[in-house]
C-alpha cells in the first residue's frame, strides 16, 4: 500500500487526532494554535493497522517539520494504548513528493515501511524493534 500525504485532507479523523497529539507534544495551547490555522492545515494523517491487532495506528506528517529547508518532512507513527496515542518511531525523514510504502513483510509483528530520502536519493526500510518499541532504520538493527 502506498500513502501520498499530499492527497490527504487535514480535516480527516486521523489528521485531527494527530493534530491534537502534536499540540500536546509541542505543548502548544489549542487557543494559541487556533490563531495559526495554517499549521493545522499542514497536518496529514491516515489510519492503518500495522500490527494486525485490530486497532489502527496513525501515520502522519506535518509540513512545517521540514528539515532545514531541504524539503524533507518527519513521518510520525502513533500507536494507541489505553486511549492515548504514543509515538513508536524515531525521526523518520522522508520526501513528501514520493509516497510512503507500507510493505507486506513484517518484522516483530509490524509491517515494514519504505520511505524515500531526499538527502541521499535512496529509499530506506524501517522495521519495528520490539526491545526499543520503535521503528528503526533496517541497517541499525
Amino acid at each position: 500500500m502506498s500513502i501520498n500525504f499530499n492527497d490527504i485532507d487535514s480535516k480527516t479523523d486521523a489528521s485531527q487526532i494527530y493534530w491534537r497529539w502534536l499540540l500536546k507534544k509541542v505543548q502548544l495551547n489549542p487557543i494559541n494554535a487556533g490563531l495559526h490555522g495554517v499549521y493545522q492545515r499542514d497536518s496529514a494523517a491516515v489510519f492503518f493497522d500495522l500490527d494486525g491487532d485490530g486497532v489502527d495506528e496513525i501515520l502522519a506528517t506535518h509540513y512545517s517539520t521540514a528539515s532545514s529547508g531541504m524539503g524533507e518532512c518527519l513521518l510520525y507513527i502513533l500507536k494507541k494504548s489505553n486511549d492515548r496515542y504514543n509515538e513508536i518511531s524515531q525521526k523518520i525523514y522522508f520526501n513528501p513528493a514520493i509516497p510512503v510504502y507500507i510493505l507486506p513483510q513484517k518484522t516483530n509483528g509490524f509491517r515494514d515501511i519504505e520511505v524515500n530520502n531526499l538527502l541521499d536519493s535512496h529509499s530506506h526500510i524501517w522495521v519495528y524493534d520490539k526491545k526499543k518499541e520503535l521503528y528503526i532504520k533496517k541497517s541499525e538493527k
